[in-house]
């Protein structure tokens, strides 16, 4: 039970700093958006979306990888073979990461429309920097140290968002008078400067701690002399780094495929680029915000499933799994139901603008299923991740990735809902990829999953909150006429019933509460 409290911990601080960086790039979303328009936005996401997939196919899934790798070898005490894959992963970095980002540069007026390749050249560094970021993060995870991860994503966020606002700014001068697609172009290209601005100090901060700290992980007490070859640890690292690479790959490229249906379908007139620009500038980013807890939790299992499993301690892997899995929903529904019945209030505190902020309402209000879904399946993608079963889920995205580009395409082509038939499409493409995961997880380890207290209890306790909040927000808004100061009052009057309801409800399900310092003893107050 310690150690399902440590995973919880390391993932409390990992969420923290995800939610946190995913809040921050809320508020400059704003000020971007007005400087550069939803129709920059637009180019913005465009170009985004295909640096984010050359990233996942080069890099970006580095730090799961790393950090099971070194997790095994540290639990056999084999010291050597730590270092050695680290020097691995910096030359595997060098040669895929440094090619990718040649390689995007060169073709960028292939990969994206015109008023957005400037925007993708920008980006193409940060590919091959962001890999380079990734192996020291994978490398103090393994460590179970996720502090400075932490730290360094919230320093990356901070500079991203300064330089993308004041280089946005700077790049629309000459285009202040004209406006228009010129304008919201190279508003774009250096909203795009931020991003590798980021990357950059987060990779300064990531080297300066590991030459100051990584002496004092070499333990040299009970070190084991056995050390692999180099052909060796290569062949390890591509043989569970490439498949670890597509499944993430594959399980994210829906939404750069997403887009090139929507415009297959429906065009790239200046109508369309803007509503794509709401869908993936404002609903998509703050569907991201909760989903950081996810992330965060499959990180940090996965050195302690990887661990535990390579020694087959299974009762140990198993009660990681559902602690991290409990937690995890125990957020992410009341979340969801949160950010549902406040979508306009946080929709207008965020994104006021009075042309685009109905239809990024709507898309919250109905689109947050998906943050439960997408939660849940990175979680469970870490984990089988973690068990060795790194093909289950590149072929549960692939089945998943077929249905939803059925699904969308259907849905554009044949009825009206344009960027609602989008959001459906996301919808039930997360909820597919749950389903298989969670068959892949029973067949692993014969895991079996407690519906009742896992699903059922948050999502009543999440019920009774929305409706507290819905009418707290009602009341609160019609005293003040202001948005700012009910949607906080009114988030911070739901957090404190959604847990006093969870807690009551789930003390007659103490096991639930285990991996929670202290949540069994609230429970049993409330009780008596």
């Amino acid at each position: 039970m310690a150690k399902s409290r440590s995973i919880v911990k390391q993932a409390s601080i990992l969420a923290i700093a995800g939610i946190l960086v995913r809040i921050i790039g809320l508020l400059y979303r704003s000020p971007l958006t007005h400087l550069i328009t939803a129709e920059g936005m637009g180019y913005y996401s465009t170009a985004y979306n295909i640096y984010a997939m050359i990233l996942l196919l080069s890099s970006y899934s580095i730090p799961t990888a790393i950090s099971k790798l070194i997790s095994e070898k540290l639990v056999l005490n084999q010291y050597d073979n730590v270092q050695k894959i680290l020097r691995c992963s910096f030359i595997y970095i060098c040669v895929i990461g440094g090619s990718a980002a040649l390689l995007c540069f060169i073709l960028a007026p292939l990969l994206v429309t015109e008023y957005s390749v400037t925007a993708l050249r920008v980006l193409c560094p940060t590919i091959f920097l962001s890999g380079l970021l990734g192996v020291f993060r994978g490398y103090f995870q393994a460590h179970q140290i996720t502090i400075y991860t932490s730290i360094s994503q919230i320093v990356e966020q901070l500079l991203n968002a300064i330089v993308s606002v004041g280089a946005a700014w700077l790049f629309i001068q000459p285009y202040i008078s004209t406006g228009g697609t010129q304008m919201a172009s190279v508003g774009a290209a250096g909203s795009a400067l931020g991003t590798g601005a980021g990357v950059l100090i987060g990779l300064i901060y990531m080297l300066c701690i590991y030459l100051r700290k990584h002496q004092n992980l070499i333990i040299k007490n009970d070190a084991d002399p056995y050390t692999d070859s180099y052909k060796d640890i290569f062949k390890m690292i591509l043989n569970i780094v490439t498949p670890i690479i597509f499944a993430t790959c594959i399980y994210n490229i829906v939404t750069t495929m997403d887009m090139y249906i929507f415009y297959g379908v429906l065009g790239d007139s200046t109508e369309i680029v803007t509503l794509y620009g709401i869908y993936s500038g404002e609903y998509v980013t703050l569907q991201n915000v909760p989903v950081a807890l996810a992330s965060a939790m499959s990180t940090a299992s996965i050195p302690a499933i990887a661990s535990a499993f390579s020694i087959k301690d299974y009762n140990q892997v198993k009660e990681n799994i559902r602690s991290g899995i409990n937690v995890t929903m125990m957020i992410l529904i009341p979340a969801a139901v949160g950010m549902s019945v406040l979508a306009y209030p946080i929709m207008g505190l965020l994104f006021p603008q009075e042309s685009t902020i109905q239809t990024a309402t709507t898309l919250l209000t109905f689109g947050t299923p998906a943050v439960v879904f997408y939660g849940l399946s990175t979680l469970t993608n870490g984990i089988l991740q973690a068990l060795g079963k790194v093909n289950e889920p590149l072929k549960n995205a692939a089945i998943s990735l077929v249905i939803n580009a059925v699904i969308t395409f259907l849905l554009l082509a044949l009825t009206p809902l344009k960027v609602y038939g989008l959001l459906l499409g996301n919808i039930l493409y997360g909820l597919s990829v749950c389903l298989l995961n969670q068959l892949s997880l029973h067949k692993a380890i014969s895991y079996k999953q407690y519906y009742k207290t896992t699903f059922l209890l948050p999502l009543l306790a999440s019920a009774i909150m929305g409706v507290i909040v819905w009418i707290c927000y009602k009341v609160l808004f019609m005293l003040t006429h202001m948005v700012f100061v009910p949607l906080m009052l009114s988030i911070v009057v739901g957090v404190v019933v959604y847990f006093l309801v969870i807690f009551y409800m789930s003390s007659d399900h103490p096991e639930y509460l285990d991996a929670i310092p202290y949540a069994n003893k609230i429970a049993q107050r409330l009780r008596h």
